[in-house]
Parts: structure tokens; sequence; C-alpha cells
């Protein structure tokens, strides 16, 4: 009689995946036979919409906060528009953390850079400089800027 073949045991948390996978792919979600329909968004409004519905030309400005091991810090955001596209850009640091005030202070000298000629679309601002969360308090900054310009 032939002995069977063990395999290791990657190989068959590998397969285990695999199968259990292949087996979920088949599953549908459904809606709830009392779900109401939902009335569709306004234009530039609701989860679809875009920082690009913003007005096309202006001055806007905006504050986002974002989390770091230093605690909540807030960055100030100042855009300029012309035809839909950033033609200057003017971040103001405001951490009250001194760490997070110097990695704000690269983040604002790089950024110009990275955001000026794109259309809002384009902009996607995450790591930058250094600073790994800075980027999410500018994108919040620039977002509420537009919105409230939209307001």
């Amino acid at each position: 009689m032939r002995a069977r073949r063990r395999l290791p045991r990657p190989a068959l948390r590998v397969t285990a995946g695999l199968g259990a996978g292949l087996a979920l792919s088949g599953c549908a979600v459904t809606a709830p036979a009392d779900a109401r329909p939902v009335a569709p968004p306004r234009a530039g409004h609701g989860p679809d919409a875009t920082i690009s519905d913003a007005p096309t030309a202006g001055t806007y400005s905006g504050s986002g906060s974002y989390e770091t091991p230093g605690g909540r810090q807030r960055i100030d955001v100042t855009v300029i528009l012309a035809d839909g596209v950033v033609t200057d850009v003017r971040v103001d640091p405001a951490a009250t953390n001194t760490t997070s005030l110097r990695f704000q202070e690269r983040f604002a000298s790089a950024v110009v850079e990275a955001v000026v000629g794109r259309t809002l679309d384009e902009v996607a601002v995450d790591r930058l400089a250094g600073s790994s969360s800075t980027g999410a308090g500018f994108m919040a900054a620039l977002e509420q800027a537009v919105r409230d310009a939209r307001a």
C-alpha cells in the first residue's frame, strides 16, 4: 500500500481558502421585501458626488482634521479654481503638536507641485513629503472648501 503524502500547512490553508472563496462566489445579496426606494441625490450631492461638481472659478477655503499618534490635528487649505482646474493652493499649518506642525510645513511646501494644474477629480493627495497623515486632512479640507462653495 502506498503512503499518502501530506500537504504542508500553508498549502492546506491556501487550498481551504480557495475552496471557501469559490463556494461563496455564488452568493448574492438581495434587498429585503420591505425596502423602500431611495430618492436620487441632487446633482453634486450624495455618495456618488465628486468634489469636481463644485463651481468652476473662485477661491475657496476649508479646514480638515486627521488623527496622528500625537492626537487629532487640523490643517487649513485655500484653493483657487479656474475652469475646473486648480491654479493655486495654499496650506496653512494649524497643528497643535510640534511634530505634526513640522510635517504640515513640509507637506505645505510639496503640495503645490502635486496639485496645481490638475482638475479636482485628479487631485488625490496621500503620502507627501514624508507625511503619511496630513494628506487625509488636506483632502478633507479641500472637500469642505468646495462643498461650502456649492452651498
